[in-house]
């Protein structure tokens, strides 16, 4: 696996894949190999086990975001709802603000007037300026 990998990282270097280049990146990544095993024993392993995991991890990443596509273009309304925190501090106010925040579907927008204003997504009108399932009972 490591030799494949100085090999891409080599050829990606060089930018050109033609015979000698090839045979050159050959030679060069069992040169680089057999002198990282000799100072560095297995540690160049590890390096690239992780650099190859991370790789694969960003790669499910992408494969996931392009699964959620279809919820972008799927039809959805959104509204804005107005949470009363009267008499809260400010520290509660943030706190309460953060936990709508980390809901899905809503997102809080600004305080006005002792009212949050939350942007909310729903799949009906009269669900989306509903503040029913945004916020109930007390944090504090």
């Amino acid at each position: 696996m490591i030799y494949l990998f100085i090999m891409f990282l080599w050829l990606g270097f060089v930018g050109a894949l033609n015979d000698s280049s090839i045979l050159l990146g050959i030679v060069i990544t069992y040169l680089v190999v057999k002198i990282s095993e000799f100072f560095l024993k297995s540690e160049i392993y590890g390096f690239v086990e992780l650099f190859i995991s991370a790789i694969g991890r960003i790669l499910v990443m992408y494969k996931m975001t392009f699964r959620s596509l279809k919820f972008l273009f799927k039809k959805s309304y959104c509204g804005l709802v107005p949470i009363n925190v009267e008499n809260k501090t400010d520290a509660e106010k943030a706190a309460i603000a953060n936990c709508i925040t980390l809901t899905p579907g809503t997102m809080f927008i600004l305080e006005e007037n002792k009212h949050l204003i939350i942007h909310k997504f729903a799949e009906t009108p009269d669900a989306a300026h509903s503040s029913d399932d945004v916020w109930k009972g007390e944090l504090f």
